[in-house]
Formats: structure tokens, sequence, C-alpha cells
């Protein structure tokens, strides 16, 4: 018995600008291959520092993020984020590795839209993306 086919959603609903965020540069290059594959618009950072300024350059409608980055991680750039009165709204969706509950619940209280753990499967990915209130 094989395992179910995942389809792949064909098309961009809601949102349409994407900013990844991770200093892996197969992580960035991955997600810019899946989420422009269904016609997001993606644009890519290696760090947080650089992260706040396309999104002060150009707001996304979404930003999804590595947790664990030197120098700026995750919850600091969500931080840095939401300090700005003019993306307190930005939905920031944490793609990471990790876990744990803790990590997840400081997330949704620090305004963390989503937490998508690696590895995952594209599909579930553009879903998710396809769920947040853009």
């Amino acid at each position: 018995m094989s395992a179910p086919e995942t389809r792949m959603p064909q098309k961009v609903r809601g949102a349409t600008r994407i900013l990844v965020v991770d200093d892996s540069p197969v992580i960035r290059l991955l997600l810019d291959d899946v989420l422009s594959a269904v016609g997001y618009e993606v644009r890519v950072a290696e760090d947080g520092a650089s992260a706040l300024e396309m999104i002060a350059a150009r707001r996304p409608d979404i930003v999804l993020s590595d947790l664990n980055m030197p120098g700026m991680d995750g919850f600091a750039l969500v931080a840095a984020i939401r300090a700005q009165p003019c993306f307190a709204d930005l939905p920031v969706v944490i793609i990471t590795s990790e876990e744990a509950e803790a990590k997840q619940a400081r997330g949704r209280a620090e305004g963390v839209a989503g937490w998508i753990v690696k590895p995952f499967e594209p599909a579930e990915l553009i879903e998710a993306l396809w769920d947040l209130e853009v």
C-alpha cells in the first residue's frame, strides 16, 4: 500500500509577497522555489537585520523566519517588527526544527501567526499560508 499523494495547491490565495528569513542558503533556496512555483513573489534575507531593512523598503504580506539564527534570532526579529507600529499587524510565521511547546507558546505570546516544524511538506506550507488572515 503506497502513501497518499500530497497535491500542491496551484495558485496563490490572499498574500502575494513573502519575505523568507533564514541563515541557511539551502533553506532560502528551497522556500523560494516552493513559494515561487505557486505564484508568490518571494524575497530572501539571510539575517534579521537584512530582513528589517527589506521590510522597511517594501512591506511584505507575510514574513517566514527561521527561529535559530546568529545575531538576531526569530524571536528578536518578531519583537523588532512588533516595535514598529506600522508593522505591528504584519504576520510572521516561524519555520524551525524546534518543536518544544514552551517555545511555541512564547511565539504565540509574542505575536507569531504560525509555527511550521522542519522538515515539512511543501503543500503543508502553502496550506498554512492560505490559513493566515492577510
